[in-house]
């Protein structure tokens, strides 16, 4: 019985660590930041949005894009695609990061786009 349980610990173990192995790095910040970073602390990790906007209730909207290109995928004779990642973020009166959606979408081998939800691109579940 006891060899099953260490079995057991280290199957779950290894099923924690590899999922976290594919969740994007943004992603996990995100989930660690919401309810609690402030604009200035998203824009310290991730940058400056690709789009910003303001809703009626005041809220602030900001859009983020991470694009990969997959290997190889500009060459001719394989052409895989390339993976868009959108982010948008909602940022409550004070600035504090109240909710965020993740959407991935690959793009078979065209040109990528300029935007990453455009007609052409294929949505695909994010992590």
């Amino acid at each position: 019985m006891r060899p099953l349980a260490h079995i057991s610990l280290l199957s779950l173990i290894l099923l924690v660590t590899g999922c976290a192995l594919f969740v994007p790095e943004e992603s996990r910040y995100l989930r660690s930041a919401q309810d609690q970073a402030t604009q200035e602390d998203v824009l310290q990790r991730l940058g400056q949005p690709r789009s910003t906007a303001t809703t009626q209730m005041g809220e602030a909207v900001w859009v983020y894009e991470v694009r990969s290109i997959e290997p190889m995928s500009q060459n001719s004779w394989a052409t895989l695609g390339s993976w868009c990642s959108e982010y948008i973020l909602t940022f409550d009166k004070s600035g504090i990061l109240r909710q965020w959606t993740h959407k991935s979408y690959v793009h078979g081998g065209e040109l990528m786009p300029l935007s990453c939800n455009s007609t052409v691109g294929v949505q695909k579940p994010a992590l």
